[in-house]
């Protein structure tokens, strides 16, 4: 009985995964694999987690034109500092969207396909998408950076992260010359 009260309760749909299952192939040629249809490929510490709307949701999009419902919703996003990359543009920081979603009506949904990730884990991260719509799911090859040693094996070393460009570089350096610039023209 008690059960059932919490699954009312709690009012979240949970929509199961459907991976597809594993070929006869190698790892190595999973990873390669993986690298090629991944858009990003980096190595980063979860740091935070935060909803955010404007986010578009295929479910929740679906449902509002199927049922006519007008429901307001936001999307659960990752934050990850990075630590390596291997493809992409990555800076110093990434965002990550997921299918997860708390609605203005006091329930959610989120899809059995999201990778639950942990803040303050660090994972190798296989990722999809274009500029700030970046994804990755339970079916790539996202894992903690503690069990993809047969992955940063073949990858390879990778490379640093570079700053955005409207981060403030605080190499001391930089900072010197604009100031040293800034008195010369007073």
């Amino acid at each position: 009985m008690a059960f059932v009260i919490c699954l009312l309760l709690g009012a979240t749909e949970v929509f199961a995964c459907g991976c597809p299952g594993s070929s006869d192939t190698n790892v190595s040629d999973e990873v390669k694999y993986a690298f090629q249809k991944s858009t990003v490929v980096f190595a980063g510490k979860a740091v935070g987690f935060e909803y955010r709307k404007g986010i578009p949701n295929q479910y929740m999009e679906s449902l509002k034109k199927d049922s006519g419902r007008q429901v307001d919703y936001e999307t659960l996003v990752v934050k990850f500092q990075v630590e390596r990359w291997w493809k992409g543009e990555v800076t110093t920081e990434i965002i990550l969207l997921t299918s997860e979603t708390k609605n203005s009506d006091g329930t959610g949904s989120n899809s059995g396909c999201d990778y639950s990730f942990k803040k303050g884990e660090s994972y190798l991260i296989y990722a999809n998408g274009k500029g700030s719509q970046l994804r990755t799911d339970a079916c790539s090859r996202t894992k903690l950076l503690t069990k993809a040693e047969a992955d940063l094996k073949i990858l390879g070393e990778g490379k640093e992260p570079v700053e955005k460009k409207n981060e403030p570089n605080k190499s001391l350096d930089v900072r010197a010359k604009q100031l040293l610039f800034m008195n010369i023209f007073r």
